[in-house]
């Protein structure tokens, strides 16, 4: 009689504990200076063309590279907003700040040197780090006038997926830092 009372008891318990859900986290792509009211300064020389990403990228858990070709998306950990609409906007931004003018979209811009981006790989490791592959290259009335890669890693400040999206945040800043000295007028 007693061991039915406590096996009643711990099926109670059990059940309790199953029933409660767990809140997601999300988590928004958004540069770390802040934006302020102002008249845009519009680029004469360059635009922005086509930023995609992997279709693997573009879901709704932050991701974690767990083996050679084996990723894990996070069930309570979610980016707040669609992932391409995420990096697009945070690489309009800080690609504008890097460069010192605002880079408007190339249906605007006729004549102008269009930079084009490719997003590849950007998630965690089980090691600590965030890892992020790029590509992007500058054209002109459909030639390519340069192309370059970047492939950086940074390693989190501490465990938890808040870090993640700080380091992945930290490597898109260093990407279009990157894209912004490419652009430069040929010579």
């Amino acid at each position: 009689m007693k061991t039915t009372g406590l096996l009643v008891v711990a099926m109670l318990l059990l059940a309790a504990c199953g029933g409660k859900q767990i809140e997601p986290n999300y988590y928004l792509l958004r540069p770390s200076a802040q934006i302020e009211s102002r008249q845009l300064s519009p680029s004469e020389d360059f635009a922005l063309g086509k930023i995609t990403i992997a279709p693997y990228l573009d879901q709704p858990g932050l991701l974690l590279k767990t083996g050679e070709g084996e990723i894990r998306p996070a069930r309570h950990h979610l980016w707040a907003e669609p992932m391409y609409e995420g990096v697009h906007s945070f690489l309009v931004k800080e690609i504008s700040r890097a460069k010192g003018e605002d880079i408007l979209p190339a249906r605007l811009m006729r004549d102008a040197i269009v930079v084009e981006v490719r997003v590849d790989e950007l998630h965690g490791t089980t090691d600590g780090r965030a890892v992020l592959v790029g590509y992007w290259w500058l054209r002109r009335n459909g030639e390519i006038l340069s192309a370059y890669q970047f492939s950086e890693s940074k390693s989190l400040s501490r465990e938890g997926y808040q870090a993640l999206v700080e380091a992945e945040r930290a490597l898109l800043e260093q990407l279009a830092e990157k894209i912004a000295a490419s652009m430069v007028l040929p010579g």
